[in-house]
């Protein structure tokens, strides 16, 4: 059989399964969207955006962004640097983690300061001198050849550093107390060899520029003959950056841009009302760093900066955030904030992503009544389940925010809704709405909890009117994240912390009084054994397939195995199990005090559990296995801290929003179909082609899909059954030897076995 004939046949039948992504497979979505530096080399312009790292070949246009998957070590980058002589770039990570990426997009890793447990060693300044890279720390300075990729020295000083520069000669360092030098000749670990230059403090950036030292404070810039007491004020202002480029020294703030090839003549300035965070210079053109505008580059004329039309700014989440993910049929919802006192300035992040695309919700102006209102910390973002144009957003402390297509349209707060300022009538009492845990039932409804008031239940209804819901378990609760409508009717909530902390369950029995309503705040949980717990926190809850509640706390996993008996007081909650399997008998309890943030459930009805600390699980249905734990010293995941979980049911795709940004993962398991058909089964990779050893899946299954591999000749060769939708075969047989090239036939069955169907899967070696 000519195999590449058949291969070349099947990929054209087949092309629809090429748009599927493959099983177990990793995406990041990083944001590249707030530009706010960039250094130039040879064609290519590489831009730090959102603390990720962009590059813009200006011969060829292409835009590329690195990341942990393809070639950097490590995620948060704090610097980037060139050095021409090294022909590379610096890049330098916010855990101390240092990448040398060289013109072919090679990196080689320096982790020996991240991996060193010593104090003070955050790398808060990076000076470049020919192919040495100068990196200031709160101990003094390290030294690394940029060139050999090694680390040279380490000078630990008393020195509080700010800045470092070097000549041939010798290194200047600026600090709180003024300008050191030290000749490279003398030993720089003898602080008595730092020579006072000058008592001018706050010297935040320094370069080494034909001839002079040029040092910058808040004052402005200063010219300074190396090692004579004198000095010139070049250019006064409250300038922000400073640097060397092509040959040319540039400096500048959010109104001006001044430039020189020649620190003995006056410098050209130009002003230009911006946000320009950064500015590089390369052949004729300038490229800006414009913060929410992306990276642009300009072009001087008539004494002005003129854009040329090259803005790079990919579709990409607007921040890092990820607090809350939720999925909505395609549309992949997020908000950026983050329920929690020290996460309360975080700016006012809601967007979504959808075919490929993101979104970025364009961020409330302050109205005129509210002159001082503050919009930060999005806590919640939901869809309006009637209009897919329509959404409502929780600015935690600014109350419930209106957006029409992305766009703001209104505020609901003390003054126009029966959400209540925790400081009223103080003077800015509109600053203090408490609003969290979204959510929409299944009436369209939408649900809200004001936190800190004596009525903390609000319901928007699709009329516009609102339901306001008073109970004494709840006047004052501090904090509740969560509302889950569960299938029974029956709702539950979480109230994190403090006194009131615990799990509220409500049945309003389908009516909207209160007087007849049940409530109950479990607050103690006592498990099956007997065995009290009383969480200091209260993270979320998640309904399963089978009805079931799994509830995240600090000190673990609990289940509410029937929502029916909620009320009753001396209800118990379940810990799963785990047997030891070692002969004595005993077992322990499935995820016991590690601190669960939050839970999702897949199409095969397995647990998806993230961690405060502990990275990801995922557990099978009946919490007896654990078939992953991602973290992210072993996996691609983001951070151990997983903020929330969110499992697409038809394509697997389990998105994780971090407090380092959102990632995904291609799982297994997918929604089941309603009855076997050969027109919904899809097998990707097929065919599969000799580089590929991962996972086979096939996918459009009913649930428990008993599935069969048959050889051409009609042998058995694998069974297995599905998980939801989906059945993965690894390309083995069962005695677990990979089979050979071939055609092989997909046999499968429902559950009863009345029904199969048959479609093939060819395997080239």
């Amino acid at each position: 059989m000519n195999y590449k004939k058949l291969l070349a046949l099947l990929l054209s039948m087949l092309c629809l399964t090429a748009a599927a992504q493959q099983l177990g497979t990793w995406q990041l979505y990083l944001s590249y969207y707030i530009a706010t530096k960039n250094v130039t080399a040879h064609s290519t312009v590489y831009s730090l955006m959102n603390g990720n790292l962009l590059s813009y070949d200006t011969e060829d246009g292409e835009v590329r962004t690195y990341d942990h998957l393809n070639v950097l070590s490590d995620v948060g980058i704090a610097h980037i640097a060139y050095s021409k002589e090294a022909d590379k770039l610096i890049i330098v990570y916010k855990d101390d983690n240092i990448d040398l990426l060289d013109s072919n997009g090679n990196v080689h890793n320096l982790s020996a300061l991240k991996d060193k447990r010593i104090l003070d060693k955050e790398i808060t300044y990076v000076g470049i001198v020919g192919s040495m890279a100068y990196l200031v720390t709160g101990f003094g300075f390290v030294e690394v050849d940029m060139k050999e990729g090694v680390f040279r020295n380490t000078y630990k000083l008393s020195f509080n550093i700010y800045s470092i520069t070097a000549s041939d000669e010798a290194v200047f360092i600026g600090t709180e107390g003024g300008i050191y030098y030290c000749m490279k000749s003398d030993n720089m670990l003898v602080e008595s060899n730092w020579k006072f230059r000058l008592n001018w403090g706050g010297m935040r950036n320094m370069y080494f520029y034909q001839g002079y030292l040029m040092a910058m404070n808040e004052s402005g810039l200063f010219k300074f003959a190396p090692y004579v007491n004198d000095n010139v004020a070049y250019q006064n202002g409250s300038f922000t950056f400073l640097k060397e480029s092509d040959g040319r020294l540039i400096w500048g703030n959010a109104s001006q841009v001044c430039f020189t090839s020649d620190v003995n003549a006056d410098p050209t300035v130009i002003s230009a009302e911006n946000k320009w965070s950064d500015v590089s210079y390369a052949n004729g053109t300038y490229w800006m760093s414009e913060q929410e505008k992306g990276l642009r580059s300009y072009k001087i004329n008539e004494g002005t900066f003129v854009p040329t039309g090259v803005v790079i700014q990919p579709s990409s989440p607007i921040r890092d955030l990820g607090y809350r993910v939720s999925w909505v049929g395609d549309r992949l919802l997020v908000a950026g904030g983050i329920n929690t006192i020290t996460g309360f300035f975080n700016p006012a992040t809601a967007m979504y992503y959808e075919d490929g695309q993101w979104t970025n919700f364009i961020e409330m102006e302050r109205p005129a009544e509210y002159p001082r209102l503050n919009v930060y910390n999005t806590t919640d973002l939901v869809q309006d389940p009637l209009d897919d144009t329509h959404h409502f957003a929780s600015p935690f402390r600014t109350g419930l925010c209106e957006y029409r297509n992305g766009k703001f349209v209104k505020v609901y707060n003390h003054d126009n809704s029966p959400l209540k300022s925790v400081l009223y009538p103080s003077r800015y009492y509109y600053n203090y709405v408490t609003c969290s845990a979204l959510s929409y039932d299944a009436d369209g409804n939408l649900w809200m909890a004001n936190s800190i008031r004596d009525t903390v239940l609000h319901v928007l209804k699709p009329d516009g009117k609102w339901l306001n819901l008073y109970y004494k378990e709840l006047d004052g609760v501090s904090l509740i994240d969560q509302i889950l409508h569960h299938s029974s009717g029956i709702r539950l909530f979480s109230s994190r912390r403090i006194e009131m902390r615990g799990v509220f369950c409500l049945d309003t029995k389908g009516t909207e009084r209160t007087s007849d309503d049940r409530t109950i705040l479990h607050q103690n949980i006592t498990n099956q054994d007997g065995t009290p717990y009383l969480p200091d926190e209260f993270f979320c809850l998640c309904e399963d397939l089978d009805g079931m509640v799994w509830v995240g706390t600090s000190s673990g996993l609990f289940v509410i195995e029937d929502v029916s008996q909620v009320f009753d007081p001396n209800m118990t909650f379940t810990q799963i199990k785990i047997n030891r399997n070692d002969g004595s008998g005993l077992a322990d309890y499935l995820l016991n005090d590690v601190s669960i943030s939050c839970i999702s459930i897949d199409a095969a009805n397995r647990k998806w559990i993230g961690t405060q600390n502990n990275g990801a699980y995922l557990i099978s249905a009946d919490g007896q296995e654990m078939i992953h734990h991602f973290t992210n010293e072993d996996s691609p995941l983001l951070s151990n801290y997983v903020q929330s979980i969110a499992v697409h049911p038809g394509t697997g795709e389990v998105v994780f929003g971090t407090d380092k940004g959102i990632c995904s993962y291609i799982s297994d398991a997918t929604a089941p179909e309603e009855e076997l058909s050969k027109s919904n089964i899809v097998v990707y990779p097929n065919p599969v082609t000799p580089d590929y050893n991962g996972p086979i899946a096939i996918r459009g299954l009913v649930s428990d899909t008993e599935v069969k591999i048959l050889s051409s000749g009609g042998q058995l060769v694998w069974h297995g059954t599905s998980a939801g939708g989906t059945c993965i075969w690894n390309g083995c047989a069962n005695n677990g030897r990979r089979v050979a090239s071939g055609v092989y036939h997909v046999v499968a069955n429902d559950a009863e076995g009345n029904k199969a169907i048959m479609t093939r899967i060819v395997i080239a070696r």
